[in-house]
């Protein structure tokens, strides 16, 4: 991956509710790419205008300044809040809970426990959020448990044909997800990714013959 590869960065129902991230980044020289996206795969297989989101790319390298860049903007907003704002009424347990896992919650969100936490004398020093964020990095970055069916299935279906062996191989080899801090990791674990690349090769083996004998027979 380029490090001037934009990358997914944050998204948004629509271009409106985006807009204060985009100022925000302008104002301080950071570049975005905007694009309207809908997930990969659709239960549906029509295009369903209400599956489509706004999608904020940035550069990995600045990942980390736009994050701080949104904690600074939201911990000045915390002090506007209505009287019932739902965090308000959050326990001290839920609201270590959005530390724990502040890539789920808005910047404003976060910015808000952080405050209210220090209010009610659990302030997170610094250091215990740096902790809590590598955490939480290495969690998001563990692979998937083995995949022994789908190993199996991509075998069997290699034999069968390859084209199908030849999807689940390449799902196996490189499927990979996206970090908060950008980086992008494997999904699986070697050895299963060791297996997506031998099913890919032995589907295209079997594909190959496939074709050909295909071809043989309509010659005869």
């Amino acid at each position: 991956m380029s490090d001037h590869e934009f990358l997914p960065y944050q998204r948004f129902p629509n271009a409106t509710v985006a807009q204060p991230l985009l100022e925000l980044l302008y104002a301080h020289h950071i570049e975005a790419e905007t694009r309207l996206a809908q997930p990969a795969f659709d239960v549906s297989f029509a295009f369903n205008e209400t599956s489509r989101y706004f999608q904020v790319l940035l550069r990995p390298a600045d990942f980390a300044r736009a994050q701080a860049l949104e904690q600074q903007a939201a911990e000045a907003l915390t002090a506007d809040l209505p009287a019932d704002y739902h965090l308000l009424a959050f326990s001290s347990a839920e609201l270590h809970d959005i530390m724990l896992r502040p890539d789920e919650w808005s910047a404003l969100d976060v910015a808000l426990a952080r405050r209210l936490l220090a209010e009610r004398g659990e302030a997170l020093p610094p250091a215990r959020l740096e902790e809590l964020r590598q955490q939480r990095l290495n969690d998001l970055a563990r692979p998937e448990p083995r995949q022994t069916r789908g190993v199996l299935a991509g075998y069997v279906l290699a034999l069968l044909g390859g084209f199908f062996g030849l999807l689940i191989g390449w799902h196996l080899y490189s499927h990979s997800r996206q970090l908060p801090d950008g980086r992008r990791v494997p999904a699986f674990q070697p050895p299963d990714r060791a297996h997506g690349l031998r099913i890919m090769v032995l589907s295209g083996i079997c594909l190959v013959a496939l074709l050909g004998w295909y071809f043989y027979r309509e010659l005869l």
